[in-house]
C-alpha cells in the first residue's frame, strides 16, 4: 500500500537513533531490500525496516512510499540487523561480525538468518567469509572505503596475506578500476607462477596471458590418464577427504549432498557390477574343470 511520507515516522527504537551513517556506504545499492514494514499507529505509521529506501524517497521529493502494513512485530531484533545493513550504519567487518554473533546466540544458519532479515544468503557468506580469509590490513582498508566489498570479496578468494595485499594496492590507490578485479583474480589462479604486474598488464590491455610451459592442470590430468584404475580412485578419496576441510557455503550445502548421494548410487552401482561379474566369472571358471 503507498502511503504519505508526511503520514510516516521513524520508530524511537531504530538504530538510526543510535548509529551515523558511514559516509562511504551512504550511495552503497541496496536493490534487494524488501518494502519499508510499518505498524499503524494513532493517526500515523511508525516505520520499522526499509529506513534507506524512506531516506531516499524524501531525499528526491517524492510523496509516497510504497509499504507493508503489519499489525505488529514480531522479530525486532533481525528487522534492527537488517537495517543496519541496508542502511550504512556500521562497517563491513562490523557487520560481518554482527551475522556471526547474532548467528551463534540464536543458533541459526546463514540460510535462516536472510529469512529472517532478507539479506541474500551469499551476501551473509561472503561477509563472514571476509572476517576469516582477509589480510586484517585489506579489512581496515574496507572499513575506511579505500577497497570495495567487490574487491575485498574476490582478493579475499587468495591465500596468501602478502599477495592479497600487493594485489590491493593498485585498487586502493585507484590505479586499477574494480571492474578488472574478477579477471585479475582468475588470471592469478589460473597462472600462479606468473608475475603479478604482468598479469596486470594483460588484463587492462586486453591480451591473453601466453603461457610459456604447459599448464599444470593438463599435466596433473595427463598423469592422472598413466595412472591404474586403482591408484585413480584413491586419488579421487583423498579429493573427497579435503571437501571435509573445505568451508562451504549453506546456499550451496543442498547441491554438494544432492551430488553426493549420487556419487553414492554410482559406487554401489560399481559395486554390484564388479560383485556379479566376480560371480559369474566363477561360476564359469567352475564349470570348465
Amino acid at each position: 500500500m503507498k502511503i504519505e511520507l508526511n503520514e510516516i515516522k521513524i520508530q524511537p527504537e531504530h538504530p538510526i537513533f543510535k548509529y551515523k551513517p558511514i559516509k562511504n556506504l551512504l550511495n552503497k545499492r541496496n536493490s534487494s531490500q524488501q518494502k519499508p514494514i510499518v505498524l499503524k499507529h494513532k493517526n500515523y505509521y511508525l516505520l520499522y525496516s526499509g529506513e534507506k529506501i524512506y531516506r531516499n524517497a524524501k531525499n528526491k521529493n517524492k510523496s509516497k512510499i510504497d509499504c507493508n502494513i503489519k499489525e505488529n512485530i514480531k522479530d525486532i531484533q533481525s528487522i534492527n540487523l537488517s537495517e543496519i545493513y541496508f542502511s550504512g550504519l556500521k562497517t563491513p567487518t562490523k557487520i560481518a561480525k554482527d551475522f556471526i554473533k547474532f548467528r551463534k546466540t540464536n543458533n541459526i544458519s546463514q540460510q535462516e538468518l536472510s529469512r529472517r532479515t532478507g539479506i541474500t544468503p551469499g551476501t551473509i557468506h561472503h561477509y563472514e567469509s571476509l572476517i576469516k580469509k582477509l589480510s586484517p590490513t585489506l579489512l581496515r582498508s574496507l572499513d575506511d572505503g579505500k577497497l570495495t566489498f567487490k574487491e575485498a570479496r574476490c582478493i579475499a578468494d587468495i591465500d596468501n596475506f602478502e599477495l592479497q595485499n600487493e594485489i590491493a594496492e593498485p585498487f586502493i590507490s585507484g590505479e586499477i578500476s574494480s571492474v578488472y578485479v574478477e579477471k585479475i583474480i582468475g588470471n592469478i589462479k589460473k597462472n600462479p607462477k606468473t608475475p603479478l604486474e604482468k598479469i596486470l598488464n594483460s588484463v587492462i590491455n586486453g591480451k591473453d596471458i601466453k603461457p610459456t610451459r604447459k599448464n599444470e592442470l593438463e599435466t596433473v590430468k595427463e598423469e592422472i590418464k598413466n595412472l591404474s584404475i586403482e591408484e585413480k580412485i584413491l586419488h579421487f578419496s583423498i579429493e573427497l577427504d579435503s571437501v571435509k576441510e573445505e568451508e562451504i557455503p549453506e546456499y550451496r550445502r543442498l547441491r554438494v549432498i544432492s551430488t553426493l548421494k549420487i556419487l553414492d548410487s554410482k559406487i554401489k552401482s560399481t559395486l554390484n557390477h564388479m560383485n556379479s561379474t566376480f560371480i559369474e566369472n566363477t561360476k564359469v571358471y567352475s564349470n570348465s574343470k
